[in-house]
C-alpha cells in the first residue's frame, strides 16, 4: 500500500503503538471505544472503524491496528469482527498481541 498514510487505531491507553505510528511518519485515526451493553466494560467500535476507513478511503489506509492486550474496564478488541471488516474493505489488519498467549 504505497499510498497508505493512515492507521485506523482502536484506542488503547498503552502509548507505544500510538508513538510508533507517529515515528513512522503515519497519521493515526483514533477510534474511541464504546460501552458494551449490559456490562461495565468498554470495547471496540467496529462501526466506528468502518466509518473512519470510508471517510478517508480504503486505499489511503495502511492498516487497521487492534490489540488483544488490555486493562479493565476495556476488553480486548473484537479481532474476529475487525478481520471480517478488513477483508470486506480490503484493508490489512495488524493485531498487537503483546503479553498474549
Amino acid at each position: 500500500r504505497p499510498q497508505g498514510k493512515y492507521i485506523v487505531w482502536s484506542r488503547i491507553d498503552q502509548k507505544s503503538c500510538f508513538k510508533a505510528i507517529g515515528a513512522a511518519g503515519l497519521i493515526p485515526i483514533v477510534v474511541e471505544l464504546k460501552p458494551i451493553e449490559g456490562t461495565d466494560a468498554i470495547g471496540t467500535d467496529v462501526e466506528g472503524i468502518r466509518a473512519a476507513i470510508e471517510k478517508v478511503g480504503a486505499d489511503e489506509v495502511l492498516c487497521i491496528a487492534s490489540t488483544t492486550s488490555t486493562f479493565a474496564p476495556r476488553v480486548p478488541d473484537f479481532v474476529d469482527e475487525i478481520a471480517i471488516l478488513a477483508d470486506k474493505l480490503k484493508v490489512p489488519h495488524v493485531i498487537n498481541n503483546a503479553y498474549g498467549l
